[in-house]
């Protein structure tokens, strides 16, 4: 991938599993889920968001293997369910004392420098890492050229380890990440309001201890984690804007344990996961000077009462998890996984559940396996805003003036189907799914701001059909690549239940629309070629996307600006799309002053992301949402110096 598009988590998985979608304010959107990403760093799964306007992140440069799973999940996976990523980090007990250190640069000021050093001593292993990236283009703009739109972002990750003998293995991460990033604005902003210049930046830092061994014939593992987050939104000045800032903290402290026994056709898997959460907000916005300026220039408007509204709230709560599953070998071609989850969450409100899966396999010949499953879903409401999404703040916007309920855990089923099979080099996987929700989220984004609160809708409805062709065995003539395709639609049903939401009409109305991460049709592929003998590759990738509904149900909007005309798709609500788009990348690289076991001490990358320089419409989900545009033609050479 080129080297820009692996900053975020987020960024450098969009592309790698059928199904994801980029929608509004670059989220990733899995299966019609607006929280949709849940990494399990070495197991430890955290609650923040993993996009840039909610935390930090983590750097993928840390990552070692990262499976992405998006059904079919064993009992032992709880919280978030759109995809979950389990990643193990890299390990220097793998390396060999060795390190490199990694310049690049290329337009839009993209600028990064990064290094990493790991190695063992006898039982001992380490691996250290940082970056520092800068540039002129962060998140997506609201207009076609990208304006105030700066960042500067670090991150910070080590990682020790020791074999204890019999004991097994002992592993203590820890990581310090931040990003400090300019809110983007129009042009048409630069000249009407000048002195409208909010930032935001994020800070996060992370402890993780855990310990595998096993213990008469179990396997153990058991973890203890930590984590403090903080975000703060910076207000704009002058005239005709409004002035809206707030700090959101979170302080996690967690243990979990999980325990495997392997007898017969029968591998039993039991855990606990304990979580206490401490979020605390502060919320100040004044909306005076922003509807001054929609009266200006003729844009939609809401009415707060007196003009402001001020939040500030801490609590404390969290959650308990207890599993157990199964893995039977039902015959030779048969694989069983029943398991069942139960969580107790404690946070605003009070709520136990419990969770059923059912997975089955049948192997068919030497490489067909057909797969079905049935998991049920219990996700407590996303971190971000629970306290100010909860507080009843709808009661100051004059066209609702009620108090709405607080946000509530969202109950799901999932069915899903499919095959997989190999024919030659290439693996094959077809899957189909149905998902139905009670109580899904969407998020809310104030007017003329970056405040970021969610409301829970009455119910939901995803369903598709995705495929996957992967080529994994043609290295020795150097090629590899894979190619994603979905079907899919999303839908959404009035009226919003709880939490935080300015349009009144999603309250008073019953009827479905299309969820704003509805994508008809999207198409994901990469394709490597190297050549062993010169050192020299060159990779491809393409993304195309048929587009996402804009407003919600074909409600009255306006163009934004510098977006090609649309037209109405027939379907549930009648919303307008986003034009379809076609992108596509290439890198170019060589390895140099290679070793004789062909290990290369420098390689030099040339990237060309966007090659047509197709400048399109992300989303644009709504009359308070701004738009999102994609970046242009960006060019960024890259040197990787091994040492």
């Amino acid at each position: 991938m080129p080297v820009f598009q692996r900053t975020t988590l987020s960024d450098a998985i969009v592309t790698l599993a059928p199904g994801m979608i980029r929608g509004h304010d670059d989220f990733v959107h899995i299966r019609g889920h607006e929280v949709a990403l849940n990494p399990l760093i070495n197991g430890v799964s955290f609650w923040e968001n993993t996009h840039s306007v909610f935390s930090a992140g983590l750097s993928p440069d840390v990552i070692e293997t990262a499976n992405v799973m998006t059904g079919g999940f064993p009992a032992e996976y709880g919280n978030r369910f759109g995809g979950v990523i389990d990643i193990v980090t890299r390990s220097g007990l793998r390396m060999e004392n060795r390190g490199a250190v990694t310049v690049s640069g290329g337009d839009a000021g993209r600028r990064r420098v990064g290094g990493e050093f790991g190695g063992r001593r006898g039982r001992f292993g380490y691996f250290m890492f940082g970056s520092v990236v800068d540039s002129d283009r962060f998140l997506s703009p609201p207009d076609r050229e990208a304006v105030h739109d700066a960042a500067r972002g670090a991150h910070v990750f080590t990682q020790f380890e020791s074999t204890v003998g019999p004991l097994g293995l002992v592993r203590a991460v820890f990581m310090g990440d931040g990003t400090d990033f300019e809110i983007p604005k129009t042009a048409r902003d630069a000249v009407l309001r000048p002195l409208a210049t909010a930032r935001q930046d994020t800070r996060q830092q992370t402890a993780i201890v855990g310990w595998t061994g096993v213990v008469n014939d179990m396997a153990v593992t058991a973890s203890a984690y930590q984590r403090w987050s903080r975000a703060r939104l910076f207000p704009a000045a002058g005239p005709l804007t409004v002035r809206a800032q707030g700090t959101r903290t979170l302080s996690t402290l967690g243990g979990k344990i999980d325990v495997t026994r392997f007898s017969g056709r029968h591998a039993l898997k039991v855990g606990v996961d304990a979580v206490r959460l401490r979020p605390q907000e502060n919320l100040a916005y004044n909306y005076e000077g922003y509807l001054e300026f929609t009266h200006l220039v003729g844009l939609p408007h809401i009415h707060v009462a007196g003009q402001s509204i001020d939040f500030a709230g801490a609590e404390s709560g969290g959650q308990v998890s207890a599993y157990v599953q199964d893995s039977i070998r039902a015959g030779s071609r048969v694989t069983v996984d029943i398991g069942l989850r139960v969580d107790r969450y404690d946070l605003i409100v009070s709520k136990t559940h419990a969770s059923p899966r059912v997975n089955l396999a049948f192997q068919i010949g030497d490489a067909t396996v057909i797969h079905a499953s049935y998991n049920h879903f219990f996700v407590p409401p996303p971190i971000e805003g629970v306290l100010s999404s909860s507080a009843g703040l709808t009661r100051s916007i004059e066209e609702i003036a009620v108090a709405l309920p607080p946000l509530e855990p969202i109950v799901e089923d999932q069915v899903e189907g499919g095959v997989t099979t190999r024919l030659g080099p290439v693996q094959l996987a077809l899957s189909s799914y149905v998902r139905e929700t009670d109580n899904p989220v969407h998020t809310t984004i104030w007017p003329d701001s970056r405040i970021y609160s969610y409301a829970s809708f009455d119910r939901a409805r995803a369903y598709g059909l995705e495929a996957k062709a992967e080529v994994t065995s043609l290295f020795a003539s150097g090629v590899s690549g894979y190619l994603n395709y979905a079907l899919g639609r999303g839908e959404f049903q009035n009226p919003v239940t709880g939490g935080f939401v300015t349009e009144a009409a999603h309250i008073a109305e019953t009827n479905r629309f299309l969820a704003p991460m509805d994508q008809t049709h999207t198409l994901t592929g990469g394709l490597t070629y190297r050549h062993a003998a010169t050192g020299l590759w060159l990779g491809s990738a393409i993304e195309y996307g048929s587009g996402t509904p804009m407003g919600h149900g074909g409600a009255g909007h306006e163009h934004p600006e510098g977006a090609a005309d649309h037209v109405d798709v027939p379907s549930s609500g009648g919303a307008p799309r986003v034009p379809g788009h076609f992108t596509a990348a290439v890198s170019l690289g060589v390895n140099l002053l290679r070793d004789s076991q062909r290990r290369a001490k420098l390689t030099l990358q040339f990237d060309v992301e966007n090659i047509a320089n197709n400048i399109y419409l992300i989303a644009q989900e709504g009359e308070f949402s701004p738009a999102q545009f994609s970046i242009p033609r960006l060019l960024s050479i890259t040197a990787k110096l091994r040492f």
